[in-house]
């Protein structure tokens, strides 16, 4: 079948020429997307499909040739009615059935066309009956959409693709239109990755045209569309390229979507890009969300899954395409091989030892690692392993040399080696040791001796026991002579000496004597001990007697316990034993008597009174030790409750805290129900606690001890530190070093620092309690001077001077004397100010800080009032003098032409209003400057100019005199003026 197929790909086929071939891919193509008539739409579908695809990629992917049979509908009938046959593959009048051998799917790509004369077309089928409804996205994966694609699910349409709609003609019309621009593309560089890329990751869709039954009782075919159906849209074949991998630092992407067919001339597709998957954490910049082209850059490690949705007049497409962004490749450093030790020395008998190298490093991972015995004492086998750790085992004297190869992940190795020297062990000789002396009388005559304290270097040893020819006594019992332990009996009164031999492994030998002394005997009586007298109370009515106490100077073999007097009724258990046990009891006084015997029958014996009262319970007896004062910064008190007593013991405690005690103050390790009461976070004031006992029979009596704690003596100069951590986060360490920052700043020693208290000011902040010592013998500096002094030298600093950031600087108790004017608040720590008193907002916000009553509020009233009035001055008499300057009118000179010289007089100015009106343009050039605005060609005071004055002012304009050449005159009085 595969000859049969590659028959089919080279030498099967006609030589077409360019045109030809173009035409019959457009006719395959719209056999890709039209099945046969004789294929019912039930039967099966296409579900996808891709051109320009050669059979031998098509069996790469994962295909597998069922038959090969003519093209045309007996290709689609065959594949159709094939239970195994899911895709066929065609080429000019042949056909090849394919079904996937790959458990997860077989994947469909466009490939680059290798040769004109291989241009295939493979069709995917769906056999699955037509139904209304989604077309899940998996499938498209299942059947060949590739690695990463996937198709949107689409909604309810219409029918199937195998319905010979004009929708359907159109579809195959595109396809066939955009395999033409594939073949017109060229083969090499961006022309091959576009021709190649616009089928890669797209979808074949369905045809969406909407087609109703035929429900008309004419049984015609064709029904009538209602009025309100929607229109049939268009399906777009999207592509967005394929699928992109990019390594870092590149973290920039350009994705194209090419869109079959192109738009209607006039006319534009809208885009739209959408992230469907992404990596955790990940970032990104996108640009051209709503074009053809989508700019991806800073992008991070991960993949991302991109849809483009192309929409246009009366169409729709998707397409899909993966990004992969791989991590910057890392430069390789080789490891470091380290062993430990380099060199090691051991003697035998130690055999034994390990070299490690697994301290060996590597900038990512080691993976392997190999020793090798380079240089040693010969033997049958060499040593070599592959673990991290050498051991060593077996080991025979000699110098080793061990070489260590260690490889990392990325094959690089590195060597070093590791030496070892094994000494001979050193023998010494035996030591022997018989013993200690012993000393033992007669009627025993019987003794054991023990020599296995004796010692060498190497083990084992030979034992020899024998008597010394120095023994005095010669008649003895032996038993064990070549053991460690040598039995002796039968023995006579006299001196014995026994002599031990040890001998090693390589017959050295030593010897120690043991001295063994029989006495006659010397039997004394025994002496009886009865134990104590005992009393108990009823209803305990039993007790035991203890006569182990009882000793001899050989041994006691019998014990007998019996009554000598009290009442009846009482049962001796044990009698014949050291201890016996005694039931029954009554009130009373009894009297026992013990008798010992040993082994040469001499007695002893010995008396012993048990009383037996009635029973009487005494109430118990509360006793409270009352607590020294305590004085704070010490919080913690105890009171002390054990001297209570009971004639049977108390059964229990209660602690109860008086109602006039300080709420403040906890209970320690739930001590309220134990005999010493335990107290902790004390505050100053006097705490008064009852003591209740209680005994078994459920008698009580209470007893009342009281704890006086006195307030700190230097509170006043105790400073607050609120800082901003929480106070779980402040190590040892890190206090140590805020408390050195703090004595720089106040300038004073570390040791002069004194932390009173550091706990949770809230679950954010942590309050640090301290005091600055003044010296020796000295009482402490101020607290509100510290507290000032900080605040103002961290104002100064930086803000990150401390090791932690302080939100407050204060004293524990507010010593802000508000001016005299108020008090201070010890909730806020600021000041209240008595009535008609306020406080000075500029010193507290650009001052010091320091809340204040300095301003009295009626001079502030005054002085603001003041100020606003000044200012309302200030701002009207600017107003004033812009109104005026605004009202004056500039008066501009007047010129008058001049008749003739002999005019009578000169026609005066107009008044003033009318001066204001425009003034007519002079009939001639010839015109004379006044001197004034204020001059009239009239006399003062509406007088005439007389000719002589006249004369002055108005000359010949020919005459002789010239500018400024006139005789003087004496000035008018409204010359003068002006």
């Amino acid at each position: 079948m595969l000859h049969a197929i590659e028959r089919i790909q080279t030498g099967g086929m006609p030589q077409w020429t360019r045109s030809s071939q173009l035409f019959l891919m457009a006719l395959g193509c719209l056999f890709c997307l039209c099945p046969p008539a004789g294929v019912v739409a039930s039967m099966c579908r296409v579900s996808g499909g891709v051109l320009g695809i050669p059979c031998s990629s098509v069996i790469g992917l994962g295909w597998q040739p069922l038959a090969v049979d003519e093209g045309g509908t007996q290709c689609w009938e065959s594949c159709c009615l094939e239970p195994s046959c899911s895709a066929v593959w065609s080429l000019g009048g042949y056909c090849v059935l394919l079904k996937c051998a790959r458990p997860n799917g077989c994947e469909i790509s466009a490939l680059p066309l290798t040769h004109i004369n291989s241009l295939g077309i493979l069709q995917l089928l769906d056999k699955s009956k037509s139904k209304k409804g989604r077309i899940p996205r998996q499938a498209w994966v299942a059947d060949g959409g590739g690695p990463g694609h996937k198709s949107s699910n689409y909604d309810e349409l219409g029918p199937e693709p195998f319905s010979t709609t004009p929708s359907s003609a159109v579809g195959g019309i595109a396809f066939s239109e955009s395999a033409n621009k594939a073949m017109n593309e060229p083969v090499n560089g961006s022309g091959e990755e576009a021709a190649s890329s616009s089928w890669q990751n797209s979808t074949v869709p369905e045809d969406n045209m909407d087609h109703s039954s035929s429900n008309s009782s004419s049984g015609s075919p064709h029904s009538s569309t209602p009025a309100g159906t929607p229109p049939a849209v268009k399906e777009l074949v999207v592509s967005a390229g394929n699928d992109v991998e990019v390594t870092l630092p590149r973290s920039e992407v350009e994705l194209n979507a090419f869109v079959v067919p192109a738009p209607p001339q006039g006319t534009n597709y809208a885009f739209d890009w959408r992230l469907r998957t992404h990596p955790k954490d990940y970032s990104g910049e996108m640009e051209g969300k709503h074009s053809g082209t989508l700019k991806l850059s800073k992008l991070t490690v991960g993949l991302y899954e991109f849809e483009v949705i192309v929409d246009g007049d009366g169409a729709h497409g998707e397409g899909y395409v993966n990004v992969t962004v791989k991590p910057e490749p890392r430069v390789n450093k080789p490891p470091v091989a380290v062993v430990s030790p380099k060199y090691q020395e051991i003697s035998l008998p130690t055999s034994s030892t390990v070299i490690d190298g697994s301290q060996s490093t590597d900038d990512d991972k080691i993976v392997a690692w190999h020793w090798e015995e380079v240089k040693g004492p010969l033997r049958e086998e060499k040593v070599s392993a592959d673990t991290a750790i050498l051991k060593l085992t077996s080991l025979v004297p000699g110098n080793y040399t061990f070489s260590l190869t260690v490889t990392d992940s990325d094959g690089a190795q590195n060597s070093t080696q590791a030496m070892l020297s094994v000494n001979k062990a050193m023998d010494y000789r035996p030591v022997a040791n018989a013993g200690p002396n012993q000393v033992i009388t007669l009627p025993h005559n019987s003794i054991t001796l023990y020599g296995n304290q004796s010692t060498d270097d190497h083990e084992p040893l030979a034992y020899e026991w024998s008597l010394s020819p120095e023994s005095k006594g010669k008649v003895v019992e032996m038993q064990g002579v070549r053991t460690p332990i040598l039995q002796l009996s039968a023995m006579q009164e006299g001196d014995y000496t026994f002599q031990l031999t040890v001998t090693d492994s390589s017959g050295q030998q030593d010897t120690a004597q043991v001295t063994v002394i029989v006495q006659p005997e010397n039997n004394k009586p025994p002496v009886a001990d009865a134990g104590p007298d005992k009393e108990l109370t009823l209803p305990v009515d039993h007790t035991t007697l203890d006569g182990s106490k009882s000793s001899d100077d050989q041994k006691i073999v019998k014990y007998h316990w019996e009554k000598n007097e009290g009442p009846e009724g009482v049962k001796i258990e044990n009698s014949d034993s050291p201890v016996a046990t005694l039931t029954g009891l009554q009130v009373g006084t009894y009297t026992f008597k013990l008798t010992v015997t040993d082994e040469r029958e001499l007695q002893n014996s010995d008396t012993v009174t048990v009383i037996a009262r009635e029973e009487f319970d005494q109430p118990p007896v509360a006793k409270v030790q009352s607590s020294a004062p305590v004085t704070l910064p010490v919080r913690t008190a105890m009171l002390d409750g054990s001297q209570s007593s009971d004639d049977k013991g108390v059964n229990s405690y209660l602690w109860k805290r008086d109602g006039s005690s300080p709420a403040a103050g906890d209970v320690l390790n739930n001590s309220d129900h134990q005999a010493v009461l335990f107290l902790g976070n004390l505050v100053a004031g006097k705490y008064s606690f009852t003591l209740t006992v209680i005994d078994s029979k459920g008698q009580s009596s209470s007893d009342t001890g009281t704890v006086e704690v006195h307030p700190d003596v230097w509170e006043r100069d105790l400073v607050e530190l609120v800082l901003e951590v929480a106070v779980s986060q402040v190590s040892h360490r890190q206090r140590d070093m805020l408390l050195r920052q703090v004595a720089v700043l106040l300038g004073v020693l570390d040791s002069d620092i004194i932390v009173r208290e550091i706990s949770a000011f809230n679950e954010h902040s942590t309050r640090l309690v301290f005091l600055v010592s003044g010296g020796p013998g000295r009482s402490p500096l101020s607290g509100h001077s510290v507290a000032t002094g900080l605040r103002n030298k961290l104002r100064k600093q930086k803000t990150d001077f401390l090791v932690f950031k302080a939100r407050r600087v204060d004293t524990v108790v507010c010593q802000l004397n508000c001016s005299s004017h108020g008090e201070c608040d010890t909730f806020t720590r600021r000041c209240v100010c008595h009535p008609f008193w306020m406080e000075n907002f500029i010193r507290t916000e650009l001052g010091d800080g320091e809340s204040n009553c300095e301003w009295s509020v009626l001079y502030v009233t005054i002085a603001s009032f003041m100020i606003v009035v000044a200012i309302a001055t200030i701002v009207w008499g600017l107003v004033c003098c812009c109104n005026r300057r605004k009202g004056k009118v500039r008066r501009k000179s007047r010129y008058k032409m001049l008749e003739g010289e002999d005019q009578d007089s000169i026609e005066l100015h107009p008044p003033r209003a009318a001066r204001l009106k425009p003034v007519p343009a002079p009939s001639s050039s010839a015109l004379m400057h006044s001197d004034s605005d204020l001059d009239s060609d009239d006399g003062q005071a509406g007088v005439p100019w007389t000719d002589r004055e006249r004369g002055h002012l108005l000359r010949p304009q020919n005459g002789s005199v010239r500018n400024g050449q006139g005789p003087h005159r004496t000035k008018m009085q409204r010359e003068e003026f002006l």
